[in-house]
């Protein structure tokens, strides 16, 4: 982080919140005061030199807005960050007229607030500078020099914001690299960017992905990971420039994965103070977006392993859900490639698949095993098995889309379906992918009170009934899937 050496005063009367903040900044090497009153960080604020101060609109003896209003008044560089958990309009509106430099809503997540530190702490800076320069001001030149180095300083500030929005909408199927090398092209205009791998066992940098401006280029030279390079630019968190390129790299949990690789500056070759920062500000965004993913996909793998034991509770009591929920998956997966479905949307298939009639472990074994049809009062109890397995995905926070799928998955295309009558486009598009592999199987599949149809037979149905159970473009996307099968 570039916070390095920063002091910050934390006020809050949260002890939990206080330790969480001071043991996250104290990590990035900040000296940090602590208050759980107003006036206490007053008093300190008198004592120490402050540079951040991040303080809480609740306090039990004033409120954190009159804490702004001193810390303003005592110096007007100090960068303050309010936060809340019952954000109020006009405290929000109240405390940026006042000078407040950002707010953060609570529970926020630390990589947020770390970002929202390093720039207000930049911002400080220029304030700094700036009043170092207004206070020196004698004539109208140096006026103009100040509105060019604020108009520059702007530009800056609106290319941070820039790369920010552009990290933070990456979604979990996203290529964080790809798009790192991108936002660097498009923000520097440099010739060239890559990235590449750091393979410690071979000592070498493999490259992973590369953009250049013409196919004229030459290509991103070959590197060996020599202990010499990996010291001046991993230990001290630096950089080290070869030639006419930069090499910043990406660290999670104090371990180099790989090296951002910018070439082909014109001139000198040389990087500017100003693009070294923005290089390093992005590197820094991306370690923290790939380390956040790193947790999630474990999170993500341990629920998995968490389902697959409820699937094999399924499968013992009723073997047909086991092929059959193996064969619908593989069916969707399929039909998604011929629909040529969005990423995410084939990674939500192959996961709600395997486990869409989850719900019927909830279902008693007279209904469920019951070798001969249902009458309606059974079948309605059978209805509720797409509520069970929403209920019991819900309780998983980050699969709350698939739980969704998996309500729905027998809704039908003319509200005529169950359990909540969803029509057309408000049923969700996996949910009528589902919708046609699953009845498809179903009729294909032999059962105890019913002999299974051909595939012929099968086929015809899901055509007699597009725009009716199906949706219709879904229904032929499968037909000729069927043809080609």
């Amino acid at each position: 982080m570039m916070l390095e050496g920063s002091s910050i005063l934390l006020v809050d009367d949260s002890p939990e919140t206080l330790e969480l903040l001071s043991d996250c900044l104290s990590l990035s090497d900040c000296r940090v005061m602590k208050a759980d009153t107003g006036n206490k960080a007053l008093e300190m604020l008198k004592r120490n030199q402050v540079e951040i101060a991040i303080v809480d609109i609740n306090l039990p003896d004033i409120n954190g807005i009159s804490v702004l209003d001193a810390i303003k008044q005592h110096d007007p560089t100090v960068a303050v960050v309010m936060i809340t958990g019952y954000p109020e309009t006009n405290f929000v509106v109240n405390a940026m007229k006042k000078g407040a430099s950002d707010f953060l809503i609570k529970p926020f997540e630390l990589d947020k607030l770390m970002m929202v530190m390093m720039r207000v702490s930049r911002e400080r800076q220029l304030l700094v500078e700036n009043k170092t320069i207004l206070d020196r001001l004698e004539d109208k030149k140096k006026i103009e020099l100040l509105n060019r180095r604020l108009q520059k300083k702007i530009e800056e500030l609106t290319i941070m914001f820039h790369i920010s929005n552009k990290l933070n909408a990456l979604s979990i199927v996203d290529d964080v690299y790809e798009k790192m090398v991108q936002i660097v092209r498009e923000i520097l205009e440099v010739p060239s960017c890559g990235y590449y791998v750091a393979d410690k066992e071979k000592g070498e940098m493999v490259l992973l992905v590369e953009k250049r401006k013409s196919e004229g280029l030459p290509n991103a030279p070959k590197m060996n990971l020599s202990k010499d390079f990996l010291s001046k630019t991993t230990l001290s968190k630096g950089f080290i420039q070869r030639d006419d390129r930069l090499y910043l790299p990406l660290i999670i949990k104090g371990e180099c994965i790989g090296f951002m690789s910018v070439g082909g500056k014109q001139g000198n070759g040389r990087f500017s103070e100003d693009e070294i920062f923005l290089l390093k500000l992005i590197t820094e965004k991306v370690s923290s977006k790939i380390e956040n993913r790193m947790l999630y996909e474990s999170l993500y793998n341990s629920i998995l392993h968490t389902l697959s034991s409820l699937i094999i509770a399924i499968n013992r009591r009723d073997s047909y859900t086991e092929g059959h929920c193996g064969r619908v998956t593989a069916m969707s997966q399929m039909l998604a490639e011929v629909m040529a479905l969005q990423d995410y949307e084939r990674q939500t298939l192959r996961i709600v698949g395997p486990v869409h009639d989850l719900g019927k472990i909830g279902i008693p074994d007279a209904i469920l095993l019951k070798p001969a049809r249902l009458n309606l009062e059974e079948y309605a109890v059978m209805k509720d098995h797409s509520i069970y397995g929403e209920e019991i995905m819900k309780g998983f926070e980050i699969l709350t889309e698939e739980a969704r799928i998996i309500r729905h998955h027998h809704e039908r295309f003319d509200g005529q379906g169950y359990p909540d009558g969803l029509a057309a486009d408000e049923i969700p598009l996996c949910c009528r992918v589902i919708a046609v592999c699953d009845a498809y199987d179903a009729m294909t599949s032999d059962r105890p009170y019913k002999k299974a149809l051909t595939k012929k037979d099968a086929t015809a149905e899901i055509k007699k009934y597009g725009g009716s159970q199906f949706d219709p473009d879904v229904a032929s996307s499968f037909l000729s899937m069927q043809e080609v099968g």
